[in-house]
């Protein structure tokens, strides 16, 4: 019993010590005195200690070890998976490490890198986590209805559904297929578009198919293929456009890094975008994080630059917000890896949203997004507003 009583006080003395040592003179001293604070669940004392035993070169994967459970549990997930990475270098199978780095990637909605990770895992752990290297990670589907004050112009509508499969550890597949549809009028109409009396010219229609396939070079580096195909119908002619996309991604501790090529054909017309943008989460998870992209769109030798913003930000526990704005002439442009192409008749010149993610249970996420669009109607010369009104829902499985 006086052994475990000065045992205790022994403990207590070295995690004392510890929140004012700026220095760690030994090996011997690191190992303990981390290992001290992490018993105790003392994890800003850790961080602190960590730091100095790493200047002063007193680093090993156990410290690591504890320096990534310390990160994780204080909600920087970007710093744990860097810490569980660096024991990973020198032992890849080690499963402690491996199943972290996975559960962090989960919580940074990095799908691609967690893979990686969990080939790694150990049977039980993957069975635990229900976790095969092929089966369905989520399915989706979303409905836009888009509100506009052009006398010319219909309501229009964009209904897509997708899935996301595993095609193995490191190889991913997303698909799907999307229509849209709005009519468009001779002379201004001067009842409700929904009048069977309109003086209806065309319905103009689109139907996609959309394949996004993602391999991993490693855990933070991920090589994305993109085939686009769509089949307009505008002003009573008929269209096949094809558009194919190269990306690659790079993970880092609060940034992700990507550049992206794009290339096709679009209405008749040949052009090429070349994209860059930059993730940054400052606390190294989702409960603030920023976008920015930069785009050149090159259409038959005429180009323009476009510039894309957005800040994520956590309201409550289940609750998360997302504020985009894009600035410049839309007319083709390709946004979200190739997904969306702003390709209508009508270019927009400005877009402004406001998206909001409600998770309803483990599983189910409900999506809500407002979008205002100032659009040109080249045709009628002039310019006007549309309103978007967006669901989506998503399953995780």
């Amino acid at each position: 019993m006086e052994n475990r009583k000065y045992a205790l006080i022994f403990l207590f003395l070295l995690i004392a010590c510890g929140s004012r040592a700026q220095s760690i003179n030994s090996f011997e001293q690191a190992d303990s005195l981390s290992n001290a604070q992490y018993l105790a669940g003392n994890w800003g004392q850790l961080l602190q200690t960590g730091k100095y035993a790493i200047a002063a070169g007193y680093d090993s994967p156990a410290l690591r070890q504890r320096l990534g459970y310390a990160q994780m549990l204080s909600g920087d997930y970007g710093k744990a998976i860097h810490e569980y990475n660096t024991v990973l270098k020198n032992d890849s199978y080690n499963t402690t490490a491996r199943y972290y780095a996975y559960l962090c990637s989960q919580y940074l909605n990095q799908e691609a890198g967690a893979s990686f990770h969990a080939a790694y895992l150990d049977p039980t752990q993957q069975n635990y986590e229900r976790l095969t290297p092929f089966g369905l990670l989520n399915a989706g589907v979303e409905n836009s209805v888009k509100f506009n004050d052009n006398t010319y112009r219909g309501t229009a509508n964009y209904t897509r559904v997708y899935l996301t499969n595993r095609l193995s550890w490191h190889w991913q597949l997303t698909q799907s297929v999307a229509y849209f549809k709005q009519d468009f009028y001779n002379t201004p109409v001067a009842v409700p578009k929904s009048s069977l009396f309109a003086n209806q010219n065309s319905a103009n229609t689109q139907a996609e198919y959309y394949g996004r396939l993602t391999y991993s070079l490693n855990a933070n580096l991920q090589l994305a293929g993109v085939y686009h195909y769509l089949k307009s119908n505008f002003l009573n002619s008929s269209y096949n456009n094809h558009i194919g996309s190269l990306g690659l991604r790079y993970n880092g501790t609060h940034i992700a890094l990507q550049g992206d090529v794009n290339t096709g054909t679009m209405i008749g017309g040949r052009l090429n975008q070349y994209s860059a943008s930059l993730t940054f989460y400052p606390a190294g998870n989702l409960n603030i994080y920023t976008f920015s992209r930069g785009s050149y769109l090159d259409q038959n030798g005429n180009g323009t630059g476009i510039f894309a913003q957005s800040v994520g930000y956590k309201l409550t526990n289940t609750l998360w917000a997302e504020t985009a704005a894009t600035f410049g002439n839309l007319n083709n442009y390709i946004d979200v890896d190739g997904l969306y192409i702003y390709n209508a008749i009508d270019p927009t010149k400005l877009k402004l949203g406001q998206t909001f993610f409600y998770r309803l249970g483990k599983h189910a996420q409900l999506q809500l997004n407002y979008t205002y669009e100032q659009k040109e109607d080249n045709i009628h010369s002039l310019t006007y507003n549309q309103h978007a009104l967006t669901t989506g829902l998503l399953w995780k499985f």
